[in-house]
């Protein structure tokens, strides 16, 4: 599998905002994007994972979304 081109600049971006940790809660992975939560929750490509009731995306599949 090829890996995107700028994955790896997003995801080292990624981990000097967010630190070490996988799951990013949704509003703040919004906030890093500069919209809405909602935006990203209906959007049919973002890589969302819920837990209980809440969203989460993880580092790395965000990374590869913002590639």
């Amino acid at each position: 599998m090829r890996v995107k081109e700028l994955y790896y600049e997003n995801l080292e971006q990624i981990r000097k905002r967010f630190g070490e940790i996988e799951l990013i809660p949704i509003k703040k992975a919004a906030e890093y994007c500069g919209c809405d939560s909602r935006t990203l929750i209906s959007q049919k490509d973002f890589p969302l994972k819920k837990v209980g009731r809440m969203y989460y995306v993880t580092a790395c599949a965000f990374a590869s979304w913002l590639s």
